[in-house]
């Protein structure tokens, strides 16, 4: 049985590539601007709010989890957005995403998900004020959680070229469809309605692609070694790239002036 050896594994790292491909850095600022213009309309539509729409009850009811097997599932998943579950989320990937990408993908994982808990915890909760029982509702935090760490999860993997491309997206798919989960058990169980996980995962997008663009645009500045050295000749000096002064102007006008009165029939007068 063939065995990858520790050459095989090195080779699928990326430590000095920037998070997000330039050519890619536009496309995630107008992703950013989307997520955070959604949650912004989520916020003013349901601000004060304590009951939820049409379409929030009949997405409650179809993802209902109150009884059985589905409801020990949905409670199992709905508390992956908990506290302790996120520490040791935390813990995992930090070291893996300095082992990926260096600092680079530390910085990420360290400002980008726990910025996203901020900003959902509190800002957005006491500014929208919507409430579902006696809870501030609006972004769901436990939502929050997962999302903005499966979002800083693709975007390490995604801007690896090192690993296979069929592996990237099959990665960034059981991400999707791991958060797709926890947010159908925080509905079923009855913890949030539907457009509360919808305003936390934007809130997970917008916050942790800002990150990623600050942190690379830093980077590029900090890691910018300026001009080469090697690429100037110390012997070589500013004037050397101007034409050499005539060291002898004043001859050679003397001369051309003689030259002229010869021609002009004019001779030197005897002594």
């Amino acid at each position: 049985m063939a065995r990858s050896s520790p050459g095989s594994a090195r080779s699928l790292v990326d430590r000095d590539a920037p998070l997000i491909r330039d050519h890619l850095r536009g496309r995630a600022a107008v992703l950013a601007a989307v997520a955070a213009t959604a949650v912004a309309a989520l916020a003013w539509r349901y601000a004060g709010d304590s009951d939820g729409g049409r379409t929030d009850r009949q997405l409650s009811g179809l993802l209902e989890m109150r009884q059985g097997t589905a409801r020990a599932v949905g409670q199992g998943f709905a508390a992956l957005g908990g506290p302790a579950p996120v520490v040791v989320a935390l813990l995992v990937l930090a070291p893996l995403a300095w082992w990926l990408r260096g600092g680079r993908g530390l910085a990420l994982v360290l400002a980008g998900p726990p910025m996203a808990m901020v900003t959902t915890s509190l800002v957005l909760k006491p500014l929208v004020e919507r409430t579902r029982g006696d809870d501030l509702a609006f972004p769901s935090g436990h939502a929050t959680s997962v999302g903005s760490l499966a979002v800083a999860g693709a975007v390490l993997v995604l801007g690896l070229p090192t690993l296979p491309r069929a592996l990237r997206l099959l990665t960034v798919g059981g991400l999707a469809v791991l958060v797709g989960t926890v947010v159908a058990s925080l509905v079923g169980r009855g913890y949030h309605y539907p457009t509360d996980t919808l305003g936390a995962l934007g809130v997970a997008v917008a916050v942790v692609l800002v990150m990623a663009l600050a942190v690379d645009a830093w980077a590029d500045v900090v890691t910018d070694p300026g001009p080469d050295p090697r690429a100037f000749d110390p012997r070589e000096r500013p004037t050397d790239v101007l034409p050499p002064l005539d060291p002898q102007p004043d001859a050679r006008a003397s001369s051309r002036a003689s030259s002229s009165e010869v021609a002009a029939g004019f001779e030197p007068a005897s002594g």
